[in-house]
């Protein structure tokens, strides 16, 4: 019996065999047999699926004649800071297009809309920001994004390229095997089974996947994938371009602690729908990554919506002639006009074309735009931001099923072992300056061995941390032994070291330490401690949203050890404050912190909460909980108020470096640190701004108290006022407040990531 033959009854059968786990012991032909042993398959169904759909890659995109669809597109790029992201761009559009596989593509431009930091973009491309179509003979996984298997399993030094799973000459560097089946039921009554076909590389290599791809057994036609990259993209690594220029040294006068530059695509969710139950065509897709220059994180989304609304096929023109009239570019317009003339719409023009594709493939692309651009901003066709849920895109639900499929998937192993070494500017936090240390210079290596990679216990890092203060000579040294999997990172830490007594005001971080060097202002008040912990939180790409800590820890004073500062250079008289006296013992306890933010767009409502909840033993016993609210929302005429309320209380005899403090930029403007000390604390603010193209200029009033709860009394609460410059969303901060009670002044404050 012919080859041929056995494929189809292998097809036929599958969806039966597959439902079975033993199904892998059975035996099947030779072709199967011959993939089964090369290593790559696990079982006989996988071999199967495997072959069913490297067959449909070479026919499915020959049956469509021509289609017409109503596409909509939306990206997101934020910068992650630990209050809250800010967008650095988003971008909506709609288009209808016609497609023909002998002729061109015309795109009718229905809406537009893209933002970035300076507002509004009125003269944005009209061709959009992602400006790529399906295009049936372009391969499914990608959705239409790389037009030819020219730009797969190609390993071409000067290009990046991706090692496609389904292209047979990169089979051996994946394994396969089955996993669930679902079911999709179709209108006129039918239910299709689509096989789960996992795969895994057998090394990680940042040209291949990891992901699931859900097959049609009978037709080998592919219904749904979930994947991401195996491995993360290093620019200077894997872009030939970029390494090429940095031989060149363009990019000598980076920062250090902006490289490297890396992208991790954690997600891409592809599904297509049956039309007409003869040809599977797109539905939609999803993208999500985080694009990293040193101590900067970038998350994106990436989201595409198929409505097809007409689609001819090859049997459509066997069995009706009339199908053969073409509705590209010779009719487009004329159809436009028509609706136009029904409805009232825009008048349409063409404005210009672009190609898609490569060589032989490479096609015309024509535009054709509302005489008056305007109207693409107000369009009933603009879809609501990627962030926001929308009729057609993948919905919540599907996104979370998406993720913890690929959670569900073994971590390949990497060939070599990979380890990093940073020190000194490298990395931010590695170099530090306040009053106990003075200049204290870092470094950290890291290592991620290969043998824990699919036992139960790994994958594993290993970050080792050592440190020395030219003020104080002692040494501090942490250890944190990672495992970080899809969608939660286990973290054990042992550490000796310097820590600061306000963990949310960030004093140890470089604002910090630049005031403390250069004016003499050091906000932060320190102690030294040396234990372990074992916490739990999000992974590192993710926003920590969540943490909880288990933890114990011996505590000690730490002394100002300095007083020098660069605007104090020469003065005798001048030194530093004084830094708080913290109690010495032991503390064993645990907390859970808690800091939702919801919110992306700063031209629509944002707001989060930050609660705190941490309870100890051992030399000290006692309890401490905290509660903060934020929220900004958007005005008439470019302004916007912000607020923001707090309190906090403890319970028992916690040592002084676990009261509140309040004073500063993050609790009372226009008042020094420590003003306040207490075990119980409530504050609030309020910010009226009025948006410009650079940022924002703002009024401002805080109000603060801390003390005994009992003693706890408005008449006894501070208050101020002040003038406020915000630069992108708050990222970047400049207030100047006036205390207006005893102690009053005024004081100038700059810092990062404010609520505007």
């Amino acid at each position: 019996m012919g080859s041929s033959k056995w494929t189809a009854i292998i097809a036929l059968s599958l969806g039966v065999l597959c439902t079975s786990r033993a199904a892998g012991a059975q035996a099947s032909d030779g072709a199967d047999e011959a993939l089964s042993v090369s290593g790559s398959f696990a079982d006989a169904c996988a071999a199967a699926l495997y072959r069913a759909a490297v067959k449909n890659r070479d026919r499915v995109h020959d049956m469509v004649v021509r289609y017409q669809a109503l596409v909509r597109q939306r990206i997101g790029a934020r910068l992650r800071m630990p209050l809250k992201d800010r967008t650095l761009y988003r971008a909506e559009a709609a288009d209808r297009i016609w497609w023909e596989r002998d002729g061109e593509t015309v795109v009718q431009v229905l809406a537009r809309r893209e933002q970035t930091p300076l507002g509004l973009n009125e003269h944005a491309d009209p061709r959009g920001a992602i400006g790529q179509f399906f295009d049936p003979s372009s391969d499914r996984l990608l959705f239409g994004f790389v037009a030819t298997d020219d730009d797969m399993g190609r390993n071409d030094p000067d290009d990046f390229w991706f090692e496609h799973p389904l292209v047979p000459e990169n089979r051996d560097d994946y394994r396969f095997s089955t996993g669930d089946t679902v079911t999709v039921s179709l209108p006129d009554g039918r239910r299709i089974r689509a096989v789960e076909l996992r795969v895994v590389p057998k090394v990680a290599d940042v040209h291949r996947m990891v992901g699931s791809l859900w097959i049609e057994p009978e037709s080998g036609a592919l219904v749904r994938a979930v994947y991401r990259l195996s491995d993360t993209l290093e620019a200077l690594r894997d872009l030939a371009d970029v390494r090429r220029e940095d031989e060149r040294g363009e990019f000598k006068y980076v920062p250090p602690m902006f490289k490297p530059w890396r992208f991790d695509l954690s997600m891409v969710a592809v599904d297509y729908g049956l039309w007409d139950g003869k040809v599977w065509l797109p539905r939609s897709m999803r993208a999500e990554g985080v694009v990293t220059a040193g101590v900067l994180k970038a998350p994106g989304e990436v989201d595409v919506s198929y409505q097809m609304e007409s689609v001819v096929i090859d049997s459509d023109l066997e069995a009706d002639n009339a199908a053969a009239e073409s509705e590209t570019a010779r009719h487009a317009l004329q159809r436009i006009e028509e609706e136009r003339g029904d409805e009232g719409g825009p008048d349409y023009v063409a404005a210009g074309w672009s190609h898609s594709g490569h060589g032989s493939d490479r096609r015309t692309v024509r535009y054709l735009v509302p005489t008056n651009r305007r109207d693409l901003l107000t369009s009933p066709e603009l879809p609501p931001p990627v962030w926001e849920d929308a009729p057609g895109f993948a919905t919540e639900d599907e996104l979370s099923s998406a993720f913890g499929v690929l959670a569900d998937l073994p971590e390949p192993p990497h060939e070599t072992t990979p380890k990093t070494l940073r020190w000194g500017l490298q990395r931010t936090d590695l170099v530090r300056y306040n009053r106990v240390e003075g200049l204290s210079v870092g470094a950290r290596g890291q290592i991620r061995p290969n043998r824990f990679v699919g036992s139960p216990v790994g994958p594993l890092s290993l970050t080792a941390t050592v440190r020395l203060g030219t003020a104080d000579l002692q040494p501090d040294a942490r250890l944190d032994v990672t495992r970080e999997r899809f969608r939660s990172r286990l973290t054990l830490s042992v550490f000796h070291g310097l820590a600061a007594v306000d963990e949310d005001a960030r004093h140890l971080d470089v604002g910090n330490s630049i005031l403390a060097a250069m004016v003499g202002r050091d906000d932060g008040d320190y102690y030294r401690r040396s234990g372990a912990w074992l916490e739990w939180s999000p992974p590192a790409a993710a926003r920590q949203t969540v943490r909880v800590r288990a933890y114990g820890e011996y505590h000690q004073p730490a002394q100002t050890n300095t007083d020098l500062s660069l605007l104090h250079v020469g003065s005798s008289s001048w030194t530093f404050r004084p830094n708080l006296q913290a109690d010495e013992g032991w503390e064993v306890g645990g907390l859970v912190r808690l800091e939702p933010w919801w919110g992306t767009d700063p031209r629509s409502p944002q707001g989060g909460l930050s609660l705190l909840a941490q309870a100890a033993g051992g030399d000290f016993e006692y309890a401490r909980a905290s509660i903060v609210g934020r929220l900004a929302v958007p005005l008439p005429a470019d302004f916007r108020v912000g607020l923001e309320a707090g309190g906090g209380t403890s319970w028992g005899h916690p040592p002084v470096q676990r009261h509140w403090l309040i004073g500063g930029p993050t609790t009372l403007r226009g008042y020094g640190p420590d003003t306040f000390e207490g075990t119980s604390y409530l504050r609030g603010r309020a910010e009226l701004a009025h948006l410009f193209d650079f940022g924002a200029l703002s009024l401002f009033s805080d109000v603060a108290w801390a003390g005994d709860r009992d003693a706890a009394s408005l008449d006894a609460a501070l208050t101020s006022v002040g003038a406020g410059l915000s630069i992108l969303d708050g990222l970047i901060r400049v207030d100047l407040g006036w205390g207006l009670r005893s102690p009053r002044g005024s004081r100038l404050d700059a810092y990062l990531d404010g609520i505007l």
